[in-house]
């Protein structure tokens, strides 16, 4: 086995999740230059799920290559004392939603909108239980928000909670509990975010809740037409209410077209729906058009 070099989030998971052997594992800081092999190595936070870092290498040869990985492009990456200035020879980027429909709300607006519609559904009605989806790792910033505004604990299954607790968080230990009975808060997998799993959970609780409001955060909301927050609409079948809300960890179009032209990389490779020509061309018409509108860009 060839070692792992990880900061210590993705550490703590690669031990805990894929159950690799501590010795394969070399933590890495964030933010701070490391040589590996005689390559000059960064960790950048890439703004993704816990854990998730680009990676800036710089090679005995001179060339610069960043990989964001996945990632959601910020403007605050503009301000990375490590990218600001840098010539980028060749960027392998997170193609996800590369092309220009793939317009949703910034990550803010998104969790700013599952605040207030659980506010205001708990306010009116007590007897609610609020139930956010999830994946294995991912979607922490919009069930924390909910947990803040609700004043509850989250309550979760045993194999979440010893997931939760690899992000070394005093935050998110603060607030995670087994407790499923005396949290106004639940999280369950995704796939179970659908009217029958929803119904067959608010029965288990039928003595402290009568209804639920369930989210469902994913980018791929937006082929429902979510532009804006503002478009967003439930789905309710009796007492149970799911919101579709464009929530990504991956960036938007414009996200990443903003990026790439402050960046001016050399070279673009996409590393995501390049399965076939038609999709890696009309990704590379794109590039292309993005470099045609800024001026200097060799």
């Amino acid at each position: 086995m060839f070692p792992v070099y990880c900061n210590q989030i993705t550490g703590n998971l690669v031990k805990c999740k894929l159950r690799v052997p501590e010795q394969y594992i070399h933590i890495l800081p964030m933010n701070r230059e490391c040589t590996i092999n005689g390559i000059k190595v960064v960790l950048l936070d890439a703004n993704h799920c816990p854990g998730a870092a680009m990676i800036l290498f710089s090679l005995p040869n001179g060339t610069v290559i960043l990989h964001t990985g996945d990632f959601r492009a910020d403007p605050s990456m503009e301000r990375y004392p490590f990218l600001t200035g840098q010539k980028v020879h060749i960027l392998y980027l997170d193609t996800t939603y590369c092309s220009p429909e793939y317009t949703f709300p910034s990550q803010q607006e998104v969790i700013q909108f599952a605040v207030n519609t659980a506010f205001e559904t708990v306010t009116f009605n007590p007897r609610t239980l609020v139930v956010c989806g999830t994946y294995s790792v991912g979607k922490e910033k919009v069930f924390l928000a909910i947990a803040d505004v609700l004043g509850s604990k989250v309550s979760m299954t045993q194999e979440k909670y010893k997931t939760l607790q690899c992000l070394e968080s005093d935050v998110i230990n603060s607030l995670i509990t087994l407790d499923w009975s005396n949290t106004l808060l639940h999280l369950l997998p995704m796939m179970q975010i659908n009217f029958r799993s929803l119904e067959s959970h608010l029965n288990k609780f039928s003595e402290k809740f009568d209804q639920i409001l369930a989210f469902r955060p994913t980018g791929w909301t937006y082929s429902e037409g979510s532009c804006s927050v503002s478009d967003i609409q439930p789905q309710t079948r009796g007492k149970i209410t799911i919101y579709g809300i464009p929530y990504s960890e991956h960036s938007s179009f414009l996200e990443m077209k903003r990026f790439v032209q402050w960046l001016k990389p050399q070279k673009i490779i996409p590393t995501v729906n390049v399965g076939t020509w038609k999709s890696r061309n009309e990704m590379e018409k794109h590039f292309k058009n993005w470099k045609m509108e800024v001026a200097g860009w060799n």
